[in-house]
């Protein structure tokens, strides 16, 4: 794959599926893509990610590209996604997503963050549903 259109596939497909748009972002993948959350693989995890993403954030979480770089079908990118949270705190952590395609299409995702700090910012959201 060409490494500018890599990485564009993949910010386009973030801006979807943190947006919300869960089916024009499942659009974007194969039909057996897997979402991973550092090893454990989260079934149907396009699906249960894009709707957790509304219910943490006031608004779809803007996201900072601080280094991408492809090698092959995969891109590595290193992210900072900030946002606001239902509970009023203000989110932002460090992002380390890999994402592999199958042509032009996400054929799987695995994120790496510091869960600690993320537990702790929505520990208000999770209590409230």
């Amino acid at each position: 794959m060409d490494a500018e259109k890599g990485k564009r596939l993949v910010r386009e497909f973030l801006e979807t599926l943190h947006g919300g748009n869960i089916d024009a972002a499942l659009a974007m993948t194969t039909a057996d893509a897997k979402l991973l959350i550092f090893n454990t693989e989260l079934p149907d995890g396009f699906r249960v990610l894009g709707g957790m993403i509304p219910a943490l954030f006031d608004n779809p979480p803007t996201r900072e590209y601080t280094g991408q770089f492809v090698d092959g079908d995969m891109v590595i990118s290193q992210v900072t996604i900030r946002g606001k949270t239902k509970g009023g705190d203000q989110y932002e952590n460090a992002y380390l997503i890999i994402i592999r395609f199958a042509g032009d299409k996400v054929a799987s995702m695995q994120e790496y963050m510091d869960s600690a700090y993320a537990n702790q910012k929505f520990a208000f959201a999770q209590q409230q549903q």
